[in-house]
C-alpha cells in the first residue's frame, strides 16, 4: 500500500490510497561453480607381490615421491563459452582433460589456455581413458565432482613443468575451464621435473551449488490469473544418491533436448529438497524432449494441446526423463485449475542463470 498525495479541483490536496498485490517474482534458481583443490602426486609404480584364493600373483602398486594440494581459479570463459554445449559435454565434464605446460605468466580470469601446453591427458588412476569422474552430494544441493588423471613417462619425463588446467576438449589450444601454476604446499610457484621413470597425476575437485533451495514464487496465466506457489530445487526421493537437479543441469548444459520435459503435477508436491511427487505420466510433454535449447534457455514454448493434459492442476515441473523432477513450481493451498479438451496450454521458455 502507498498513499500519494494530490489536489482537487479546488485545490486543496486530499489523499489518495493505491493498493497493490504483494506477489512474489516468477521462480528462478541460480547455480554457482567454485573451484577447490589440486592435489598433484609425482610417482612411479612398483611391482608387488600378492597372495589370494587363485594363488600368488603381481600388481603394480602406486608410490608417492612427491605432492603438494593447491587452491586455483575458474577462468572466465568456462562461464561465457564452456559450460553451455561444448561438443554436449555439460558441466559434469568440464575437467574431462589434465593439461601441463612450461610457462610461468601468473593465472589471469580472463586467460583461455596455457602459456606453453606440452601435453593433456584424458586417462586416470586405472588406464581408463573414457572421462572416469565422481559425482558426490555434499549436501541438498550442493554437489562435488572429482577427477582423477595421469600423465605417463613418456608424457612428461624430464621435462621442467609449471603451469596446469583442465578442460573440457581434448585438442589442444584455449579451451580450459582453470589454469595455475604448480606451487609448494606455501603456495610459491615451483619447477616439476619428472625423471624418466616418472608420472604425474592430477586430483582435481570443483562444486556446484543451486540456490535458493526453497522460494516463494509466482506464475501469471492468461486468462485464469495469478498462481502463488513455492518454488523447489529438487534432489529426488529419500535416497540420498538422487541427483535429479544436477542431472537436469548437465542436460541444460549440455543441450540435451531430447532427454528433458516439462510436467503438469496432477497432486500437491509434499516441499521440501527431497520429496514425493505425483504427476501422470499422460501430462508429461513433449515426448521427444524440449527443442532449441541455446545457453541453458529453451527458445520455443511448450504446449499442451487440447487432448494433452486433461486434469487439475497443481504446479509445473521440468525433468529429465528417468532421472526424475529437478525444478518444480507447486500453488499454494486452494490453488489449482483443471485443464479440459476446450483449453491448451502454454508454457514459455525456461532459463538457467549460472554465476561465479
Amino acid at each position: 500500500m502507498s498513499k500519494l498525495w494530490q489536489p482537487d479541483n479546488a485545490g486543496k490536496v486530499i489523499p489518495v490510497v493505491r493498493v497493490r498485490p504483494l506477489v512474489p517474482p516468477a521462480p528462478h534458481f541460480h547455480s554457482r561453480l567454485q573451484p577447490q583443490h589440486m592435489h598433484w602426486q609425482l610417482g612411479h609404480y612398483v611391482e608387488d607381490l600378492s597372495f589370494g584364493p587363485g594363488g600368488r600373483g603381481r600388481r603394480k602398486r602406486w608410490v608417492v615421491d612427491k605432492e603438494a594440494e593447491q587452491h586455483n581459479l575458474i577462468l572466465t570463459q568456462t562461464y561465457d563459452v564452456l559450460m553451455f554445449g561444448t561438443g554436449g559435454i555439460g558441466w559434469m565434464d568440464l575437467a574431462r582433460y589434465a593439461v601441463v605446460g612450461t610457462g610461468s605468466t601468473p593465472p589471469d580470469p580472463s586467460q583461455t589456455g596455457l602459456v606453453s601446453e606440452v601435453s593433456r591427458t584424458i586417462v586416470d588412476q586405472y588406464g581408463n581413458n573414457n572421462g572416469t569422474r565422481t559425482l558426490t552430494r555434499l549436501a541438498n544441493g550442493v554437489y562435488k565432482i572429482s577427477v582423477v588423471r595421469e600423465f605417463t613417462e613418456a608424457q612428461v619425463g624430464n621435462r621442467n613443468l609449471t603451469e596446469w588446467g583442465f578442460s573440457p576438449s581434448g585438442t589442444a589450444g584455449g579451451n580450459l575451464m582453470c589454469r595455475e601454476l604448480f606451487r609448494d604446499g606455501n603456495g610459491n610457484p615451483i619447477v616439476i621435473t619428472p625423471a624418466s621413470d616418472q608420472r604425474l597425476r592430477l586430483i582435481y575437485a570443483f562444486s556446484l551449488t543451486f540456490s535458493p533451495l526453497q522460494t516463494p514464487a509466482s506464475i501469471t496465466i492468461d486468462g485464469l490469473g495469478t498462481f502463488t506457489g513455492t518454488a523447489y530445487v529438487r534432489g529426488g526421493n529419500s535416497n540420498s544418491t538422487e541427483t535429479s537437479d544436477a542431472q537436469l543441469l548437465q542436460r541444460f548444459t549440455a543441450n540435451s533436448a531430447n532427454s528433458i520435459y516439462v510436467a503438469l503435477l496432477a497432486a500437491s508436491y509434499t516441499g521440501a529438497y527431497f520429496g514425493t511427487t505425483s504427476s501422470a505420466a499422460s501430462v508429461y510433454l513433449p515426448s521427444n524432449g524440449l527443442n532449441n535449447i541455446t545457453r541453458g534457455r529453451t527458445t520455443v514454448p511448450v504446449t499442451f494441446a487440447a487432448n494433452q493434459g486433461n486434469t487439475t492442476i497443481y504446479g509445473l515441473a521440468i525433468g529429465v526423463y528417468g532421472e526424475g523432477i529437478g525444478f518444480l513450481l507447486t500453488f499454494g493451498s486452494g490453488q489449482s485449475f483443471t485443464k479440459t479438451d476446450q483449453y491448451k496450454l502454454t508454457i514459455g521458455p525456461w532459463t538457467v542463470t549460472w554465476g561465479p
